[in-house]
């Protein structure tokens, strides 16, 4: 026998059910900014990891700098990158590292009071340099330490090998913190404080790891797992060639001239002449964009100048 609910019974058993809901389980608002923490037992296992990353630092940068060297872990916290940039003094030295897999981007400061005793070792000097907080390094210092840069992302690279495969790359300095756009104000960060001494210079190292990045190391996913969508990569490299076929290039030929010493290129003044020590025809090298790529030898005929290219830049 097929039964038939009133229209009284159904007002009832929904008005039962709201009433039910009512005393039940309420609605919590949810904060967004908290999908980005990472789980105690992480941070422990990322405090273990740079523990031992800031004793082989220490070692590393002993060897390189010829000086007595030792760091300590100080701080971890999870924080945001924007209190992260309010708390680091300007100028400074913040580099930008790129990781692979997932193209992700890892900041690393080192405070100016490290800067110069660090470049004073480099050049030679014991490091017992006073440096100036409110002066930004030039182009030249940041060339002279991209070894040093480089030596922190090798380092950076052997600590996380117990966390996962990732390579650390170099890809840049910044000076002020306020103008840093690689990662967003509000992005959820774990920020890393060590204390780096130099004979007897000290200053702080700041790390900060975007959590996303954490969390998708974390997740060691399978290569062997999920095939690439047939024709992707084909297709991305067919559109990058068609985009780049348009452009125009800056391409500039520089004469290859005689080595001057630094202490005499710092002491030129108006009228002084540099020796380039070559002729007119000879070895040049072809700059496209500003960037060394071919080498070749400039010819004179007919009072016109050409450049033959005869190799590739090789990268030392």
């Amino acid at each position: 026998m097929k039964r038939q609910l009133t229209e009284q019974q159904v007002d009832d058993y929904f008005t039962t059910s709201a009433v039910a809901g009512d005393g039940g389980a309420t609605a919590v608002p949810f904060d967004f900014r908290r999908s980005g923490q990472i789980p105690q037992s992480q941070l422990q296992a990322l405090q273990f990891l740079h523990e031992e990353f800031v004793r082989n630092l220490s070692s590393s940068l002993s060897l390189y700098l010829r000086s007595d060297v030792s760091g300590q872990l100080k701080s971890m916290e999870q924080s945001s990158f924007g209190k992260l940039v309010d708390s680091l003094p300007s100028p400074t030295c913040m580099l930008h590292f790129t990781t692979q897999p997932h193209d992700g981007s890892i900041l690393l400061e080192v405070n100016q009071s490290l800067v110069a005793p660090i470049l004073d070792c480099v050049l030679g000097g014991d490091g017992k340099v006073d440096s100036d907080p409110a002066r930004e390094i030039t182009d030249i210092e940041k060339h002279m330490l991209e070894e040093f840069f480089r030596l922190l992302g090798r380092q950076l690279q052997e600590a996380w090998k117990p966390l996962a495969p990732v390579s650390f790359a170099f890809n840049g300095v910044e000076t002020d913190p306020a103008l840093l756009r690689r990662l967003a104000r509000d992005e959820a960060i774990v920020a890393v404080v060590l204390e780096l001494r130099i004979g007897e210079k000290a200053g702080m190292v700041n790390l900060a790891i975007p959590a996303i990045a954490l969390k998708l190391l974390g997740s060691k996913p399978d290569p062997q797992g999920a095939p690439p969508k047939p024709g992707s990569g084909e297709t991305a490299a067919a559109i990058k060639e068609r985009l780049s076929a348009g452009l125009k290039l800056n391409v500039e030929c520089a004469l290859v001239g005689s080595n001057i010493r630094l202490r005499d290129l710092l002491n030129l003044k108006a009228g002084d002449l540099i020796d380039l020590g070559i002729p007119c025809d000879g070895a040049a090298a072809i700059l496209v964009n500003g960037v060394p790529k071919f080498n070749g030898e400039v010819t004179v005929a007919d009072s016109r100048q050409a450049v033959v290219i005869q190799s590739a830049y090789a990268v030392s």
